[in-house]
């Protein structure tokens, strides 16, 4: 906004003749003493429509304090494009609309009058003066079209303006107005928002007075050559103090309006751009940072435009390639800055070589990498980044200390007493072979046969997944594949282990290779041999399985030749029994039918039936309990069918089917179990178990000639959901060297005496997977033999 001064500026050249302002016509009131006075006088309304008609300028009444037109005349119905009687002053006048309007009326009237700006015909804005006179709270307004007056210059600006303000509208900015004859400066309520004002007009005095000190001098150069008519607008950022949230950057935009050449207002927008500065410095700080960090690169740098021109470049190239001032500027050509080096023979080839190396489009190409080397023994790598405006950037490394290391990793390399292999993993290309991999497999660096590393495999998919883990894992080892020795017929198994590197600025891998033929060659017969010892266990569990099967029956036959035995002696008694009854039947029978039968005869009948009937009942019971039990056992045994029974009594069953072979022994076995413990289980199986015990103890616990007799116990009770069932015997015990083998098949200590060595491996079996239990032995020598059981009481 102006300073004082520079209002004063363009009011110092001559004053030119002001267009004539019409004096205010009389106020539209008639006062009652004035009607007295003059009876005659037409109606009230009637001359005051006299008296507008005959006005050529534009008159409104403004009620005050509403700003209501109250009356006008002809010329401002036609000025304004319509009957404005009722109107509020706002919809006519901007100004009006942008103040409050009484008070800018009031103001007007206290002045020589103000400049305005109406609202036309067609919504353009029109320059009006106005001249203002209050009386009793009605403001007569008398208004000058100045379109006439004002110069084609003032006519584009107020359409500029026109423009101007309806871009405005679409933006964030501010809208000010500053009437250069009234010295005084109205902002709309955006300008306020954004400068923290609390009042819509100011003084140039205290607008100057909030501009920054260092910001000032060049606003006021800008201000004063626009109000001159020496600049077409006025244009200028600077900061501004915006109350409490203090120095605010602006940017001011305006347009004067000029009448016959001398500036009268300036109307324009401020903007808020605080944040728009402080990006820019946030962009400077960065622009600073990142040239001081391309000027510290240890990396030579320079960038191109599409042209091939210098762009920028830093002191590390010019210093890696001795660059004089008007050798390398910007904006010399790449090209220049090549022929200087190469005249000055620095480079290491011919022209035209170094033009396709470096200025060709392929050298343009994104990730594009070659070497140079100085004259001095320098070895620079140059690497190029492609710009997307078709520029791009070179970097340029030293990499003399990096080559010395790979010359020194060669003759380690060299040293190593296996294959070693570094090829492209783009064409397969072999940069370099150890003196091992040219003797074992025919490979030769650069040659046409052998130059390859994809000419080793015998099957090329094996090289294309191989680049593909390298490619993604960087590391792979342990990768199995066949090679041929070039040249010849000769196959070998390798195991190769490949790490991902650049060599010499190209993407490759370094192969080392182990000869594992010999193994490949051990390991198929180690997986012959693995063969065969499994289906000799197969066979061997099938054995076994028939072994088990066949002790299973043995013991099954067993126990019906013991039933047999056992059933002989009551069954023999009955019949012996029968026939002697038989026998007295007949006699007494006789007897009867000779007609001599005395009553000592029939008396001594009845007594030999009575004994003959208690002794065949007696053992024919006896033998039919012997067939059940043995029924029930025979059974179980042959067959794995679950089913609820009561512990107890079972066990009860199993040692009665024992009985036949106990008998045969002086030893006895007694059970402890009893009745109610309900398991739903495998009685069959089971009742194997009890038997294998048993038998176990009268093969292995005492002497088959021992006369002293042993004692074999079963004692059970419920834990639980658990059964217990303890197996004891009193014998000779297990050697501590056996404790271990009892439940392994086939071990046995009565090889060739009966013993089969699967009694208890067996009972092993059963117990872990059908009976889903647990057994242990403890025993020592000479106090006797435990089993343990565990089982659930369902399976």
């Amino acid at each position: 906004m102006p300073h004082p001064t520079l209002a004063e500026e363009p009011r110092a050249r001559p004053a030119e003749p002001a267009a004539p302002v019409e004096p205010a016509p009389v106020p539209p009131v008639v006062r009652a003493e004035s009607a007295a006075a003059a009876p005659s006088s037409p109606p009230p309304s009637l001359a005051m429509d006299l008296l507008g008609s005959a006005l050529t300028q534009p008159v409104l009444a403004v009620a005050l304090p509403q700003a209501v037109v109250t009356w006008s005349n002809t010329a401002a119905a036609a000025l304004f494009g319509r009957p404005v009687d009722g109107a509020p002053l706002a919809d006519l006048l901007v100004e009006a609309a942008d103040r409050d309007a009484a008070d800018w009326l009031s103001r007007c009237a206290a002045g020589a009058g103000a400049a305005a700006t109406g609202y036309g015909p067609a919504g353009d804005l029109v320059p009006l003066t106005v001249a203002v006179q209050v009386v009793d709270g009605l403001a007569t307004v008398v208004l000058s079209d100045r379109r006439d007056s004002g110069s084609a210059g003032y006519a584009a600006a107020r359409a500029s303006l026109e423009r101007y303000a309806l871009a405005l509208r679409s933006t964030n900015d501010g809208i000010y107005d500053w009437d250069i004859e009234t010295d005084r400066i109205f902002f709309s309520q955006r300008a306020r928002e954004i400068f923290g004002l609390a009042s819509d007009e100011m003084s140039p005095h205290g607008w100057a007075a909030r501009i920054h000190p260092d910001d000032y001098p060049a606003y006021r150069a800008a201000h004063v050559q626009h109000l001159r008519g020496e600049t077409e607008r006025f244009v200028c950022e600077y900061r501004f103090r915006a109350g409490d949230a203090g120095w605010k950057w602006v940017r001011q935009h305006g347009i004067a309006l000029r009448r016959e050449g001398r500036a009268i207002r300036l109307t324009g927008s401020v903007g808020d751009i605080s944040e728009m500065k402080a990006a820019e410095a946030r962009i400077e700080r960065e622009r600073q940072i990142l040239a001081a960090t391309i000027e510290h690169m240890e990396q030579g740098l320079y960038m191109a435009d599409a042209d091939g021109c210098v762009v920028a470049f830093n002191r590390r190239f010019r210093a890696m390639y001795d660059l004089p001032d008007h050798a390398c500027q910007p904006g010399y050509t790449v090209e220049s800055v090549l022929r200087f080096l190469f005249e000055r023979g620095d480079l290491d080839m011919p022209w035209d070589q170094v033009k396709a190396r470096s200025l060709s489009p392929h050298s343009r190409r994104h990730g594009h990498v070659y070497e140079t080397r100085r004259p001095g023994g320098m070895i620079l790598e140059a690497r190029t980044t492609a710009l997307p405006d078709g520029g791009y950037i070179r970097t340029f490394t030293d990499v003399t200390a990096r080559r010395k290391q790979e010359r020194a990793i060669s003759d380690i390399l060299e040293a190593i007493p296996l294959p070693i292999i570094v090829s492209s993993t783009e064409d397969s290309t072999i940069f370099y072979v150890n003196t091992h991999a040219q003797e074992d497999y025919g490979l030769c660096v650069g040659a046409p046969v052998g130059g390859n590393a994809i000419e080793l495999y015998v099957n090329p998919e094996d090289r294309r997944q191989l680049v593909e883990r390298v490619r993604r894992d960087r590391v792979v080892a342990g990768f199995e594949v066949e090679w041929t020795t070039i040249g010849t017929r000769d196959r070998r198994w390798v195991l190769l282990s490949a790490h991902a590197f650049t060599y010499q600025g190209r993407d490759a891998m370094l192969v080392t290779a182990a000869d594992i033929t010999e193994r490949r060659r051990m390991d198929a017969e180690l997986k012959a041999a693995k063969e065969r010892a499994e289906q000799a266990l197969a066979d061997l569990q099938a054995t076994q399985k028939s072994l088990v099967e066949a002790e299973k029956m043995a013991s099954l036959g067993g126990l019906v030749a013991g039933v047999a035995h056992e059933i002989n002696t009551p069954v023999g008694i009955t019949v012996t029994t029968a026939t002697h009854l038989q026998e007295k039947t007949r006699d007494i029978q006789r007897i009867f039918e000779g007609g001599k039968v005395r009553r000592s005869d029939f008396e001594s009948y009845l007594a030999v039936a009575g004994q003959a009937a208690d002794l065949i009942l007696g053992s024919s019971t006896r033998a039919a309990n012997l067939i059940q039990s043995f029924k029930q056992v025979a059974v179980d045994q042959t067959s794995e069918e679950r089913r609820r029974f009561d512990l107890g009594p079972y066990v009860e069953e199993v040692l009665l089917s024992l009985g036949p072979r106990l008998k045969r022994t002086p030893h006895r076995v007694t059970t402890e179990v009893p009745a109610g413990i309900i398991v739903d289980s495998y009685p069959g199986p089971l009742s194997q178990v009890l038997t294998n015990f048993v038998m176990n103890s009268l093969m292995h616990a005492w002497p088959e000639d021992a006369t002293t007799a042993g004692t074999m116990s079963v004692r059970a009770w419920q834990e639980g959901a658990q059964v217990v069932l303890v197996y004891q015997d009193n014998g000779r015990g297990i050697p501590a060297d056996h404790l271990g083998r009892v439940f392994e098949p086939f071990f046995t200590t009565r090889r060739g005496s009966g013993g089969s060595g699967l009694g208890l491996n067996i009972v092993f079996n059963i117990v872990r997977q059908t009976l889903k239990g647990t057994v242990d032995v403890d025993s020592r020598p000479g106090e006797g033999t435990t089993f343990t059981l565990r089982f659930p009481l369902e399976a």
